[in-house]
């Protein structure tokens, strides 16, 4: 099932603030990576992050959404993006990055997933490989399923996202697309993305039995979009 299916065509409309990203992963290269020339994102989506380091690596994606990499092969036609699950990948080369980030990790529901997307991580690792990522603590998608939901407008475009509890560690984003089509008549459309977490001591155990190293960091303060995120950075 294609979670992103509505979404993904205004995504980059709603979603834009990617500056934090960007200093995470370009901070982690500098200080854990050695000389890294290959990059691979996991859960591209419409290819941002892609687009912006295709010009220092050698870049490709993948994603499980066939609307999120339709966009993302407009923007980066000529890098390679692979239709396929994170958790039980196989691209039969290595990399010196391996990148998953805007708590993508989250969208597996189930934690064995969790599990098997470390090690499909760490099997396409080159020896001195990195493997970044953040998520979404529990805590996090608990404190937004108490707030209203968002609202924003773009044009003739109305988004409203709202975040509910489906169970004790699973939350749901619902998302409702209004397009404003003539006079006050408008299209509508809908997208329910799950995320689920889980314990960090249960999530950095299972990191350590792949990697050599863990680093954990969190971010006190700051805007909303990184409290309560946390970032990992896993060297082989």
């Amino acid at each position: 099932m294609d979670y992103y299916q509505h979404f993904s065509k205004v995504y980059d409309l709603f979603i834009s603030n990617y500056d934090w990203c960007f200093g995470f992963i370009e901070e982690a290269i500098r200080e854990h990576a050695h000389n890294p020339r290959t990059l691979l994102e996991l859960a591209c989506g419409t290819g941002n992050i892609l687009q912006h380091f295709a010009s220092s690596y050698e870049v490709s994606g993948l994603d499980v959404s066939v609307s999120m990499l339709e966009q993302a092969r407009k923007k980066l036609p000529d890098v390679p993006l692979f239709q396929m699950d994170m958790a039980a990948f196989n691209l039969d080369r290595k990399y010196d990055i391996v990148l998953c980030m805007f708590d993508s990790l989250n969208h597996l529901i189930e934690y064995e997933q969790w599990t098997k997307t470390f090690r499909c991580v760490r099997n396409h690792l080159t020896s001195a490989g990195v493997f970044l990522f953040d998520i979404n603590t529990m805590e996090r998608l608990d404190r937004l399923a108490q707030i209203p939901g968002l609202v924003e407008e773009k044009g003739d475009l109305y988004l409203i996202m709202r975040v509910t509890k489906a169970s004790q560690n699973v939350a749901n984003w619902n998302v409702k697309i209004f397009r404003l089509v003539k006079d006050n008549l408008y299209e509508f459309s809908e997208d329910n993305i799950q995320e689920a977490s889980f314990s960090l001591d249960r999530i950095i155990s299972d990191l350590e039995k792949s990697f050599s190293k863990v680093h954990v960091h969190t971010i006190e303060g700051g805007p909303n979009t990184l409290k309560g995120r946390v970032f990992f950075v896993c060297q082989v």
